[in-house]
């Protein structure tokens, strides 16, 4: 029965170990870790009103993401300790961010459609055909 004790120690320690894993995790840090395009618009976030361009050739060091993406996709950022909001399409993070469904956008309408997007408009209701 010297075994039971010896048992229950490493069922301790298995339990400490994945509750620290599980803590680190919980803990990580949600970062702008890319700049999509050659320059991303900052803006402030209580107004909307654009506040300055960012050079992707600027970005050296990771923005801390502190809120967000609200629902016209701006993400809160801090770049070099002051608080703006980017959209959320212009950056990469190291957390996937999810996207809403917006049924009615219309994009490029002026161009004819020449391709499509695996699971684009897959949560809209289809639209009901009329009889001639």
């Amino acid at each position: 029965m010297r075994s039971l004790p010896v048992l229950r120690h490493s069922a301790v320690i298995v339990l400490v170990l994945l509750a620290v894993a599980v803590t680190a995790a919980a803990q990580e840090v949600w970062e702008v870790t890319k700049l999509r395009t050659p320059k991303v618009a900052l803006y402030d976030c209580e107004t909307g009103a654009k506040k300055m361009d960012f050079a992707q050739s600027d970005f050296k060091e990771r923005w801390l993401v502190t809120s967000g993406p609200t629902d016209a996709g701006l993400l809160g950022v801090k770049v070099n300790g002051t608080a703006y909001c980017v959209r959320a399409y212009a950056v990469e993070t190291n957390k996937t961010i999810a996207a809403t469904t917006d049924c009615g956008a219309l994009v490029a309408a002026n161009q004819p459609k020449v391709g499509a997007t695996r699971g684009v408009g897959e949560d809209c209701s289809k639209p009901q055909l009329r009889k001639k």
